[in-house]
């Protein structure tokens, strides 16, 4: 359960990391500070007028905070006092979540280069 709960910790690590690069080279805004993980969350589901559009989705979103609570588990008490069940759940949700953030930033990054006008891409697009 050890191996299992660090690779989903490193996991999301890779993805906040992702979220970061997005905030601090597009949004030029990086969070900082006790709450910048949550932060930064909530910044990439925003749409950033004449920037780009909201690059999570709310279930995107949601999901994403749900690992972020985990992965704050697992680091700060080191594996110890891990729930099996909420380790494969925690897995499970990754396994959903992961390909649906690579598909979220592929979307942006198509917006972006083709600069197609997100305002409308947004409000009028289906949900990812």
């Amino acid at each position: 359960m050890s191996a299992v709960s660090s690779g989903i910790h490193n996991v999301y690590n890779g993805i906040e990391d992702v979220l970061l690069s997005v905030a601090r080279d597009v949004d030029d805004a990086v969070p900082t500070g006790a709450s910048a993980h949550q932060d930064v969350l909530d910044q990439m589901a925003a749409d950033v007028a004449g920037i780009r559009p909201a690059l999570l989705d709310r279930g995107l979103y949601e999901a994403l905070t749900e690992l972020k609570g985990f992965r704050h588990l697992v680091r700060h008490r080191y594996g110890f006092d891990l729930k099996p069940d909420k380790v494969i759940e925690n897995l499970k949700l990754l396994q959903n979540v992961f390909p649906a953030f690579i598909a979220a930033v592929t979307d942006l990054e198509r917006t972006m280069r083709d600069g197609d006008d997100h305002d409308s891409a947004v409000s009028g697009g289906p949900e990812r």
